[in-house]
């Protein structure tokens, strides 16, 4: 512990140099912890929520595209094993404009607090919400992004079928086992089958088994029950349908792996060429110690202390800067544009420090090369601004849209592997230049000039 003060002065010993290792490193884990909190989003699609492996979903055969008679609902439920049937049928409307795009559902309020129980609804909203035929269920983030309240009318344009129905929000709801799900809208579907001259069609049915062992039975005995009609069905595990939409993008894993490990390979060159330059530069200092009676191994503990210290600072920077940042954005996106100036006004603060370092030097505190380091700073801090609110509306657009990546947020986990990958990289980039320095001859290392 008593070397502690020594190698966090011999860290920040050139401030330029320091300052830009940092912000490389900084900027660098901010990338892989987005890259693996997109991955972290991606694998949670798998995963059951609430009743969730009990649930199958039963869609055409031919695809979603294709819908299916609503009268296969009364079939399924006739079958042994099965505990509920809902119909969900894809609206597909927008509101006001395509920005503000959502996921809208034609169902049943019975079927769908029978299928989907984790669903958190206070019991007058939801006897509201099942007398009133216009009524509309509405997430809790929706209702946050959008500013509305019970009671409020709200028009959806049709996009897919040639009406646009008006709702009474009359219920909300939340979904603790899966908040990303709080995004979503839903309505009667005798509304929604009056509207387009009852014909008596459905999206998919989402099926409630009533114990794990009848899913695999289930998924057999309905497809058989429709096979060789006019609507075949394909019926899978709810996980396995919500997988089939990641499947659409390709081995998209892979590729954002291999990017990781490129940004990864990229900050240990970075930070090893640094670290080498540091270490040869006092190579002289190094001989110095070992003539006052400095060990070896204490000599590489310094050397590779100074390492970490700055590649700990700027991991833990960037994994919770990205941590933080996607949690600031999608509190406060859907608020106005103050949060958006507060935001980009902190990238323009670090964007201006890291110029300001890049020339600093005794050449340049005087005459028109200071004057030319202001200009340069003020030039660097606008485009940390410019850049910091193309950022920020990008990643809340994304986050406000209702997609894949409608709750995109930087796990623990995620912190910890940037911290690991921060600990990997301070370690490697400078272990081989110390071991050179501390076993370079004294007479050799005195005379060395580099």
């Amino acid at each position: 512990m008593r070397f502690l003060r020594l190698i966090w002065k011999n860290s920040i010993r050139n401030p330029r140099r320091s300052v830009l290792t940092i912000l490389s490193i900084t900027v660098s884990v901010f990338l892989v912890s987005t890259l693996q909190a997109i991955l972290t989003r991606l694998d949670s699609l798998g995963k059951a929520t609430g009743s969730g492996h009990l649930r199958l979903v039963t869609h055409h055969a031919t695809g979603l595209g294709q819908l299916l008679p609503i009268a296969h609902k009364q079939r399924i439920a006739a079958l042994p094993g099965v505990k509920a049937v809902g119909s969900w049928t894809w609206f597909g409307g927008i509101y006001i404009d395509e920005a503000n795009f959502f996921a809208n559902f034609a169902t049943d309020p019975e079927e769908l607090e029978k299928t989907h129980e984790e669903y958190r609804v206070p019991p007058d909203q939801r006897a509201a919400w099942k007398s009133e035929r216009t009524g509309a269920l509405v997430g809790r983030k929706l209702m946050d992004q959008f500013g509305w309240k019970v009671g409020d009318r709200v028009t959806l344009k049709g996009t897919i079928y040639p009406f646009d129905p008006e709702f009474i929000i009359k219920g909300v709801f939340t979904c603790p086992d899966d908040e990303s799900q709080e995004r979503t809208l839903f309505f009667h579907y005798d509304y929604f089958n009056e509207a387009w001259g009852r014909r008596n069609l459905a999206g998919t049915f989402a099926v409630l088994a009533e114990k794990p062992e009848d899913v695999p039975r289930l998924m057999d005995a309905i497809d058989r029950t429709f096979r060789n009609t006019d609507a075949e069905t394909k019926t899978e595990t709810e996980q396995a349908f919500n997988l089939s939409f990641v499947s659409m993008l390709g081995n998209v894993k892979l590729l954002l792996n291999v990017i990781s490990l490129a940004v990864v390979f990229t900050i240990l060159l970075v930070a090893g060429n640094t670290m080498a330059m540091s270490i040869r530069e006092r190579t002289g200092e190094v001989a110095v110690l070992r003539t006052l009676g400095f060990r070896r191994n204490t000599i590489l503990f310094l050397l590779v202390g100074e390492s970490l210290a700055i590649a700990l600072l700027g991991g833990f920077i960037g994994g919770f800067g990205a941590k933080t940042t996607y949690a600031f954005i999608a509190a406060t996106s859907a608020k106005g544009k103050l949060f958006m100036a507060i935001y980009s006004g902190g990238v323009a603060l670090l964007a201006g420090y890291g110029t300001w370092m890049l020339f600093a030097g005794s050449h340049v505190a005087r005459g028109i090369l200071k004057v030319l380091r202001y200009l340069v700073t003020l030039i660097g801090a606008a485009a940390g601004f410019a850049a910091g609110a193309g950022f920020y509306f990008a990643a809340g657009f994304v986050m406000n849209s209702g997609g894949l990546f409608s709750d995109f947020t930087v796990t623990n986990g995620t912190l910890i592997l940037g911290l690991g990958i921060a600990l990997l990289v301070g370690v490697l980039s400078a272990t081989l230049p110390a071991l050179r320095a501390t076993r370079t001859g004294i007479a050799e290392a005195l005379r060395y000039v580099g």
